[in-house]
């Protein structure tokens, strides 16, 4: 188990190797401009994108390695924002976006910060999702493992594995009278 926990001005790597070569995972925590302009004095930063764009920059990446991306941040793709539940926090305006166009040279990059799991500008950048449902938005959500395959350069296979929680979510609406009825209640798991 790696962990990245505070910035402290370039990512952390680990390198794995397998029969198609070695493959550096690349570690990097939730960062703000501010983290980053400290150790980056020379960089124009003001944006968050400017902040990971100045980060990767410092690190070049081997071509003859693979290399993923683990990160927490919000990426959008040209414009285009993620499916988000309720209680994920929303910036105002466009502050905290980063488009996904910074992962060029990731064979996969897996981020972390929103609850559903899904793509986000090319099905090799994933939001992982959250194992479990926490807010009533998320109660008609499909939640799972992303299992990654990856193989030589450009050759990756991703499957979604389900996964059933022993308690659910579930949104009944009516009045209380009819709530309390057995045949609302015992119409489903009472555990819920």
């Amino acid at each position: 188990v790696y962990l990245a926990g505070v910035f402290a001005g370039q990512m952390q790597s680990v390198t794995l190797n397998d029969e198609y070569g070695d493959i550096e995972f690349h570690l990097l925590p939730f960062i703000k401009p501010a983290h980053v302009r400290r150790y980056y004095p020379e960089a124009d930063i003001i944006s968050y994108e400017d902040a990971l764009r100045a980060v990767l920059s410092s690190a070049p990446l081997a071509p003859e390695k693979r290399h993923v991306l683990l990160a927490h941040q919000f990426i959008t793709a040209q414009g285009h924002s993620p499916e988000r539940s309720d209680s994920e926090q929303i910036s105002i305006g466009t502050l905290d976006n980063i488009d996904a166009s910074v992962f060029s040279g990731f064979d996969y990059v897996a981020l972390g910060h929103i609850h559903r799991p899904q793509s986000i500008g090319g099905n090799h950048i994933r939001y992982a999702g959250s194992p479990l449902k926490y807010s009533f938005s998320e109660a008609l959500h499909h939640k799972a493992v992303t299992l990654v395959e990856i193989k030589e350069h450009g050759n990756i296979a991703i499957e979604l594995l389900p996964l059933i929680p022993r308690r659910d979510l579930r949104k009944i609406r009516g009045p209380i009278e009819k709530l309390l009825s057995p045949d609302v209640y015992l119409a489903a798991d009472r555990n819920d």
